[in-house]
């Protein structure tokens, strides 16, 4: 099996019923949009549990982003999920000790004899979820050995849910180590509520949901990595990199993990071996392996280690996605001519036994073609004045003038047809059909 890259964005998230306001439940995603609405039953999928229309609609209240993996997300929501019996929290530090539900008994056949025996079995009973014991074993999670060195961060998109969050921090005596990130990103939803409410109300659309308009702004793919990946590619395309800015030993871009400085002005590139050496020295984190964050030794400016290895595994393990990242849109060059109104104008005025032969011909003519296209290769020599560029990533991409009334050259029905008949796109989301809902 090949090696796959580290995933563009993978989150655990806390779900709150708007309507009940005490039903909780934890799930994770790659796309929280999508996930929330289906959630919501706005589109196909959804956990069982969050199905019932008395708790819907659903809100997100919280994510945990930063997770270098699938895996490693899954194994995060499994512990929030089951703080009261999770193996990565030790029993002392334990907020919600496990309570028995019973017994119940298990018939097993002896495998020597065969007779009946039976064999009894411990339940747990699992606690009620709760706002506080939610953000409580959340904050507890963050700080057990499991997960305190990971490249997480938290993402509060209610002001209630942060609010308790900055309460229980305070009163709690424990902290979250140094250079964790907290975000707010529930600040920018007044202005952005008005805005949404004028333009629903222009045109009578239904107001979307605040927690939908956040989710919009989250990016969810590599985009975001496309300038550092560029600079990268370009360096060892110019033979600029040959040689660790740490070790100054010889540097192979083609065999080597090397990792190079994000800054767009700095060409600095390490192994990967050199920089997690120096930035554990300097950060003092005897013990481990791997750093959270560091300077770059030619820049000076701070950097976390999981956009350096990203960078690097979309790079070298990328293949399709990669190709599809860097692929550059197509350059079409097209020429508009415009007929003068006042000469349109002054034609209608006149009737037809006044105009010679010639002149309706003309007129007739410039009715009908009003804009000429001429398209021509993404090659040719520099644009003259009065044309323009379009851009376009598909050859059938449909050519409209910016003046009304003048007909475009949409896609084929053939190719519609074949959009149509595109099977969905499937992304495995975390499915726990034993979150507690309340009535």
């Amino acid at each position: 099996m090949d090696p796959k890259p580290i995933p563009a964005f993978y989150c655990c998230y806390l779900l709150r019923s708007k309507d009940k306001g005490r039903s909780f439940y934890i799930g994770s995603t790659p796309n929280p949009r999508r996930r929330l609405a289906q959630h919501n039953g706005k589109t196909n999928g959804g956990a069982f549990r969050t199905r019932r229309d008395i708790h819907r609609p659903w809100d997100m209240t919280c994510i945990v982003t930063g997770f270098p993996s699938n895996i490693a997300a899954l194994q995060f929501e499994w512990a929030w999920q089951n703080f009261h019996t999770t193996k990565k929290i030790p029993d002392d530090q334990r907020l919600n000790k496990p309570k028995e539900a019973g017994k119940r008994k298990k018939s097993n056949l002896s495998p020597t004899n065969g007779d009946k025996h039976e064999k009894k079995r411990k339940k747990l009973k699992r606690p009620q979820l709760t706002l506080n014991n939610s953000l409580s074993n959340l904050h507890l999670l963050l700080r057990v050995p499991s997960f305190n060195r990971w490249p997480l961060a938290v993402r509060f998109l209610c002001s209630d849910v942060y609010t308790a969050w900055q309460k229980y921090s305070e009163e709690n005596d424990s902290k979250l180590r140094d250079g964790f990130r907290v975000f707010r990103d529930f600040d920018d939803l007044a202005e952005s509520n008005v805005n949404h409410k004028l333009s629903a109300s222009a045109v009578g659309e239904k107001k979307e949901s605040p927690t939908m308009t956040i989710l919009e702004k989250i990016d969810a793919t590599y985009s975001g990595l496309k300038p550092h990946i560029a600079k990268s590619l370009a360096l060892a395309a110019e033979m600029r990199i040959q040689h660790c800015s740490i070790c100054q030993n010889r540097l192979d871009p083609e065999t080597s993990m090397f990792l190079v400085c994000p800054s767009e002005q700095c060409s600095a590139a390490y192994h990967m071996a050199c920089l997690a050496k120096k930035w554990t020295e300097n950060q003092q984190s005897t013990g481990f392996l791997l750093p959270v964050s560091g300077n770059c030794v030619q820049c000076s400016r701070e950097h976390q280690w999981i956009d350096l290895v990203k960078e690097m595994s979309i790079r070298q393990r990328g293949g399709k996605d990669l190709a599809k990242l860097m692929k550059e849109p197509r350059k079409r060059k097209c020429k508009v001519t415009e007929t003068s109104a006042s000469s349109k104008d002054s034609s209608t005025n006149e009737t037809a036994a006044d105009r010679p032969l010639n002149d309706l011909q003309d007129i007739l003519e410039d009715s009908l073609m009003d804009v000429d296209f001429l398209v021509t290769d993404a090659n040719d020599d520099p644009l003259p004045d009065g044309w323009q560029e379009l851009l376009d990533d598909d050859e059938n991409m449909s050519v409209t003038s910016t003046e009304s009334g003048i007909p475009s050259r949409n896609t084929s029905p053939v190719q519609s047809k074949r959009q149509r008949q595109k099977l969905e796109i499937v992304i495995e989301d975390s499915e726990w059909d034993s979150a507690e809902a309340l009535d």
